[in-house]
C-alpha cells in the first residue's frame, strides 16, 4: 500500500483532500504546518508529498527545499489557491513535480 503525506492548514480543504484520497489505495498522514510536516517526513517513508503552497509557519517551497537539502527525493505535488500560470510555474521551479490549483 502507498503512503502519502498531505500538508494542508485549511480545515475545509484538508477535509476535501482527505476524502478524495480515501478512494486511493493509500495510507494518508496529515499535517497542518511546515513543522508538523517536517516531523512526519523525516521519520516516515512516503510515496508522495502533497504540500500546500502557503502554511501558517512558512511556505511549501521552503519545506520542500529543507527536505531536499537533506537528500530526500520523495515526489512532491504542490496545491495552492493561486490560479495564475506564473505562480504555478514558480512552484514547479521550486522543485514540485506538479502544481495544481484548489479545488483540486
Amino acid at each position: 500500500m502507498n503512503r502519502l503525506l498531505l500538508v494542508e492548514d485549511d480545515p475545509t480543504s484538508r477535509s476535501f483532500l482527505q476524502a478524495a484520497s480515501a478512494a486511493l489505495p493509500a495510507e494518508v498522514d496529515v499535517a497542518d504546518s511546515v513543522e508538523a510536516a517536517y516531523a512526519l517526513a523525516t521519520v516516515n517513508a512516503y510515496d508522495a508529498w502533497l504540500i500546500d503552497a502557503n502554511l501558517p509557519d512558512g511556505t511549501g517551497g521552503a519545506l520542500l527545499a529543507r527536505l531536499r537539502a537533506e537528500g530526500r527525493t520523495t515526489p512532491a505535488i504542490a496545491h495552492t489557491a493561486a490560479r495564475e500560470r506564473r505562480e504555478l510555474d514558480a512552484l514547479r521551479a521550486e522543485g514540485f513535480q506538479i502544481a495544481v490549483s484548489k479545488p483540486v
